[in-house]
């Protein structure tokens, strides 16, 4: 691991742009990256539950126009108890449906795909609607979500939504709150639903910006709790 983050702390020392700054970690607020802009990000997620586990993502993220962005992950995880290990490679895509400011909530078409490095495990394709709204130094943002998980075995449905709602005084430091629910389909099987709600705080200061969420289970299914921490740079 030690690797990854000297590389991504090099990164964000020496580049001197401002960031594309996000507010929420679970919710997509219905920002693209500029034309022509790169983003590097880096993800870590911990699900505390029984047996706890941690997820790494770095993430690369280019802007091909002012209405299309495109970006590639590579995802490592841990369970605990377990080796580190590289688990999945992810591409996403995010289109704006209409001019900005030209209809309600400035909607944004996300697509997502994610294939696991053990050929034995699930494909997953997830399509999101990013919405979201600014009231002055309040900002809104909700995504309806939908997964489908396929071959091997038998396929699953998920439906969801995240919602975070944030108060920025200023550009550097914005603090709020996000909601994230799934209710999964399976075959053959009882329907189950995660919901979690918590926190979320985000610090900006020069070419840099970090956001921490924290939220915990609401109900059986979930986890007790999940925590994910965000760094950004524009290179």
């Amino acid at each position: 691991m030690k690797w990854i983050f000297c590389t991504f702390l090099f990164i964000t020392l020496v580049s001197n742009a401002s960031a594309d700054r996000r507010q929420f970690v679970w919710t997509y607020a219905p920002v693209l990256q500029v034309p022509d802009g790169v983003d590097l990000e880096f993800y870590q997620t911990t699900r505390i539950s029984e047996t706890d586990s941690w997820e790494y993502r770095i993430e690369i993220e280019h802007g091909l126009s002012h209405r299309w962005d495109f970006s590639i992950y590579q995802i490592f995880a841990q369970r605990e108890g377990e080796s580190f290990k590289w688990d999945a490679f992810q591409a996403r895509t995010r289109y704006r449906l209409s001019e900005l400011g030209k209809t309600p909530f400035d909607p944004v078409l996300y697509l997502e795909y994610r294939r696991k490095i053990d050929l034995k495990q699930q494909n997953k394709f997830e399509a999101k609607l990013l919405l979201g709204k600014n009231f002055d130094k309040i900002a809104l943002a909700v995504n309806p979500v939908y997964e489908f998980f396929w071959a091997p075995g038998d396929p699953v449905n998920e439906i969801g939504i995240d919602v975070g709602l944030a108060y920025s005084p200023s550009y550097r430091f914005s603090l709020g709150v996000e909601s994230t629910t799934r209710h999964e389909f399976v075959k053959n099987s009882d329907d189950e639903t995660s919901s979690y709600l918590g926190p979320v705080i985000s610090i900006a200061s020069g070419p840099i910006w970090y956001s921490f969420g924290y939220v915990w289970g609401l109900n059986d299914k979930s986890d007790d709790a999940r925590a994910r921490f965000l760094m950004g740079v524009q290179l």
